[in-house]
């Protein structure tokens, strides 16, 4: 875990996890990862960053995010070019995504295609 003393400079920024009462700490903590990787992706939409970065900041909540019509616009055009890249695979690549699980995978890289190995 981070060191709560640490200096904070990015919008949305946080040093610990969001705590939302309904998740367990570890999902809370896959949240917040989750967030930060797309708030710093720059290949991610703009609107899906902000979004990012208002949830991490404690302005939005998952909850909220579809019954805000930027948030649910947010959402789905950042989806859409996995639904592309979903219908471009061949069926053995989409096998392989559905039985990926990274837990289970040791290193850091891409999911199925990287330096990851899908589970057996």
């Amino acid at each position: 875990m981070r060191d709560s003393n640490s200096p904070t400079d990015a919008l949305g920024e946080r040093d610990y996890p969001i705590e939302e009462k309904d998740l367990t700490e570890e999902q809370n903590e896959h949240r917040t990862t989750t967030l930060r990787a797309v708030r710093d992706n720059p290949n991610a939409p703009a609107a899906l960053r902000d979004l990012a970065k208002k949830m991490l900041s404690g302005r939005v909540q998952l909850k909220d995010v579809l019954d805000d019509p930027a948030g649910h616009r947010a959402l789905s055009e950042g989806l859409a070019p996995l639904r592309e890249q979903w219908r471009a695979m061949s069926p053995q690549q989409r096998q392989a995504v559905r039985q990926y699980d990274p837990d289970e995978a040791p290193g850091s890289g891409g999911g199925p295609s990287g330096s990851r190995s899908p589970r057996s």
